[in-house]
């Protein structure tokens, strides 16, 4: 027998995911079946942010229905009884949430042939968008079409 030990909320999204994911959807009032989702666990978009530079940090998972993107950021309160039903994000990642909503609804691989299209018409005022040449770029392309082509 494989004993997996972990921590925190990485181990805590991927045993969620893996183990009670019909009652997330019923949570979410999300219909779609089980077969048809498609998990993203800790998709990166690199580590270091700000304005002049094009990365914006990763997502604890992210989850396609046929219904809907889920942009998940899971949380530990540290408690082993939660108290509160809410626990607010931080900035950054209300800014993540921000800039990955924006891709995703921008993103269209009809109208932009590849990324290096995408990146020669679309300019965002605050926030650099990655170069076609760049592992980031990769990442987003490669997510974004999945979650397309759902």
């Amino acid at each position: 027998m494989t004993i997996i030990l972990g921590y925190g909320e990485d181990s805590l999204t991927l045993w969620a995911l893996k183990n009670h994911l019909s009652e997330i959807l019923s949570y979410l009032d999300d219909k779609s079946k089980l077969d048809d989702c498609l998990i993203f666990y800790r998709p990166s978009f690199g580590r270091k942010g700000g304005k002049n530079n094009p990365c914006f940090g990763e997502f604890d998972s992210i989850l396609a229905t046929s219904e809907n993107v889920y942009l998940i950021e899971s949380k530990w309160d540290n408690y082993t009884r939660n108290v509160n039903d809410y626990i607010p994000l931080v900035h950054a990642q209300i800014i993540r949430h921000d800039i990955f909503s924006r891709y995703y609804l921008d993103w269209d691989d009809v109208r932009y042939k590849n990324w290096q299209d995408f990146y020669n018409n679309k300019k965002y005022e605050d926030k650099k968008i990655p170069k076609s040449e760049s592992k980031l770029a990769r990442n987003l392309v490669f997510i974004l079409n999945k979650l397309k082509n759902l």
